[in-house]
């Protein structure tokens, strides 16, 4: 019987990976569902998501990864700061060439990471990295930075801000971005990140609004003239 439901669970996954995403091809769309069996499985031994079941699995994570993609706001090398479960990064990684850096600081979190890179045959081009992003960028260089869901911009641009490596920070936002980039213009780096591009999508049957936006260093000398 537990079987049967097992088998129930992936064919509804399947079956809204298919309406959801019918350009990606089988390939990708199978190692979408092979992934969301690892971060199911490991769920049971450390709090990695609480979006498990195939409709949480795609509206919380899937769309965000598709989003992010089709909105060509990435430079590669890509860091994802704060991993977590591998969104958007090593899910990115299924769906699209281009190398990312996962950083986590949390080891269980990050030992699992580099065990899906490995499931999931991306060795090649994710790097798992066990230690905070700020302690990676001493000694590499990427092109994007991108976080979801670990603290506000003022507290990630407060780590990252010393590392001369990158130039574009790419934020995974919810209702409250608004508020968020406001008390950022309010504060001691106002005059150093100015707003891209962004872009509005829903989710969910409650239409959840979310945003993601990219972030560019404004050139010293220079007046950041888009404060939003």
């Amino acid at each position: 019987m537990a079987i049967e439901r097992v088998d129930v669970d992936i064919q509804q996954f399947r079956r809204l990976l298919e309406i959801e995403c019918p350009d990606w091809s089988l390939d990708i769309r199978e190692k979408i569902i092979a992934f969301r069996e690892l971060v199911v499985k490991e769920s049971k031994t450390q709090n990695l998501t609480r979006l498990l079941s195939p409709e949480e699995f795609l509206e919380g994570h899937v769309r965000d990864v598709r989003e992010l993609l089709a909105q060509d706001l990435l430079d590669w090398p890509v860091l994802d700061l704060g991993s977590g479960v591998g969104v958007p990064g090593l899910l990115a990684a299924l769906v699209r060439e281009g190398a990312w850096i996962l950083c986590e600081s949390e080891k269980k979190k990050a030992d699992f990471l580099y065990r899906a890179a490995k499931q999931s045959g991306l060795v090649d081009r994710v790097q798992v990295v066990p230690d905070r992003a700020e302690a990676y960028l001493k000694n590499a260089s990427v092109r994007s930075i991108v976080a979801r869901a670990v603290g506000p911009v003022e507290r990630i641009y407060g780590w990252i801000r010393s590392c001369s490596t990158w130039n574009n920070l790419v934020l995974l936002k919810g209702p409250a971005w608004e508020r968020e980039w406001s008390d950022f213009q309010k504060g001691k780096f106002r005059q150093e990140l100015q707003i891209a591009k962004s872009f509005t999508y829903e989710l969910g049957a409650d239409r959840k609004p979310r945003i993601i936006v990219r972030l560019n260093r404004v050139p010293r000398g220079t007046n950041n003239s888009q404060r939003r």
